[in-house]
């Protein structure tokens, strides 16, 4: 990038793309529709300058002064300049793309999902009355300590150990940010930001009578405020006190939440990714416009950030997730019954390299799994068993186990590292009907972790069985990342 230094960002229409791109990370023609639908900042005196200068703060993240050396002008007058376009966009770019005021509530049914229409909402309800699906959630915003204690307390989280404010995001199924409130203090809960906002008259006008929220565990002490307003509340179930796994029923209500939520968590990951100031440790001094930097860039995401779109598969996972919803756990049952878990006896060891099952394509494993993150979990798991083992070990049932459904069913079993904890295995089964090819010929499977018992899609521990001897020991397969095995020395 030799001689940029030398640009003059004055006028920045008179260079090419690539500069521009390196430098703010936008392209000419998004520079200019910004200024287009920003009069006052267009018509003022260095306006274009003033806009580069704060995008490039954006998503570069870089201090004043190394800013103020590149653009080759005094660090007051360059900061001056950012803070007269951040208001200036605040005030008259922002409303336009994020707020209830810039779209209607008809607008945010429309970006309603297959997946979310077909397993939250009512099929049978015409589309002029679909519900308005909203995915809701905070994140965190990094800060310094201060000398301030009432600032340090409230931003002080027990749970980071760690400084920060948090923002509240509301996105539609797509990923289009409808509106972000905040910041909130790091003691603030997000039950307690749900039940303010709930109270909100400009929130209550927005919405209407049995509009859907997706939200997260953390929401559980808000939902019977907000069904009490007339919402609907979605979010993964919680275990009860003395059990250590979600009921079957349980688990697949989770799975239907948690195959919609992903949404805002990617959401979060936009804000960080494409802008590299979020990242960062805001200074006390900047934490005054924290919050308006934040909503600038909602409002640059909505105006160019690709929307997500729904999968080539999502009427399947409609119709699979509707399928089993209510479908027993059979294989459950009978390992609780039997005691599987703690007969070693009946079952024999064998190299998952060369046993018999039937392969299965990357599409069959996406519609089993009812998406893709159990898949992609999977080759990490598989890295795991060969680390321990050196070879894929599972085991056989030696004889037919009664109460198995099929005509010629096959048990296996084999026991899955944690990923979160090295003193922790799981044991996971699986049935397959040997009369059978592809994704039907697994006709049950469960495993004790949490949600091992869910019908709808499966557990990681189960992909990863059937993603090594159904796919990946025919197309091949390494262990994730080996070169960091010798990073850390282990004593």
């Amino acid at each position: 990038m030799e001689g940029l230094n030398n640009v003059n960002y004055e006028n920045i229409q008179n260079y090419p793309d690539h500069q521009v791109l390196y430098f703010i990370g936008f392209t000419k023609r998004q520079h200019q529709q910004i200024l287009d639908e920003t009069p006052n900042l267009k018509n003022m005196h260095r306006g274009s300058f003033a806009l580069t200068a704060l995008l490039c703060k954006l998503r570069t993240g870089d201090s004043g002064d190394r800013l103020a050396c590149l653009f080759q002008v005094p660090r007051r007058t360059l900061e001056t300049l950012m803070s007269v376009a951040r208001n200036i966009i605040l005030r008259d770019y922002v409303p336009r793309n994020i707020g209830f005021g810039h779209m209607t509530r008809e607008q945010v049914a429309a970006r309603n999902s297959i997946v979310a229409d077909g397993i939250l909402g009512d099929p049978d309800v015409p589309p002029q009355q679909k519900p308005a699906i909203t995915i809701a959630d905070a994140t965190y915003l990094y800060t310094q300590k201060s000398s301030n204690y009432l600032f340090q307390k409230d931003t002080y989280s027990l749970h980071k150990y760690r400084n920060l404010v948090k923002p509240f995001i509301m996105c539609c199924c797509n990923g289009y940010i409808i509106d972000v409130r905040g910041p909130y203090s790091a003691t603030t809960n997000d039950a307690t930001i749900m039940r303010e906002l709930i109270e909100d008259p400009e929130f209550n006008n927005f919405y209407n009578e049995n509009d859907i929220f997706v939200l997260d565990r953390g929401f559980r002490d808000c939902m019977d405020a907000l069904h009490d307003k007339g919402y609907i509340g979605h979010m993964p179930e919680t275990k009860e006190d003395g059990h250590s796994q979600l009921t079957t029923l349980e688990a697949n209500r989770s799975r239907c939440v948690t195959i919609n939520r992903w949404v805002v968590e990617a959401v979060n990951g936009r804000f960080k990714r494409d802008f590299k100031i979020f990242r960062h440790e805001y200074f006390n001094r900047a934490c005054s416009h924290i919050m308006h930097d934040f909503k600038i860039a909602a409002a640059l995401l909505n105006a160019f950030a690709t929307q997500f779109t729904d999968s080539l598969n999502a009427e399947a996972f409609v119709n699979i997730i509707n399928e089993r919803m209510f479908l027993q756990n059979t294989i459950a049952d009978l390992v609780s019954e039997l005691n599987l878990n703690r007969r070693s006896a009946i079952f024999s060891p064998i190299d998952g390299t060369t046993m018999q099952f039937p392969r299965l394509s990357m599409d069959e494993l996406i519609l089993f799994a009812c998406g893709t993150y159990q898949i992609r979990q999977a080759r990490s798991y598989v890295g795991e068993h060969f680390r321990f083992h050196g070879i894929y070990t599972l085991e056989v049932s030696r004889d037919q186990i009664p109460g198995l459904e099929g005509t010629n069913p096959l048990l296996l079993r084999a026991k899955i590292k944690s990923r979160h904890s090295s003193g922790k295995t799981y044991f996971v089964f699986i049935v397959i009907e040997r009369n059978m090819n592809g994704r039907e010929a697994i006709t049950s499977y469960c495993c004790n972790c949490i949600v091992g018992l869910r019908t709808v899609g499966c557990c990681s521990h189960v992909m990863s069985i059937l993603w090594y001897l159904g796919y990946a020991r025919h197309e091949g397969t390494t262990r994730p990342a080996p070169f960091l095995d010798e990073v850390i020395i282990r004593l």
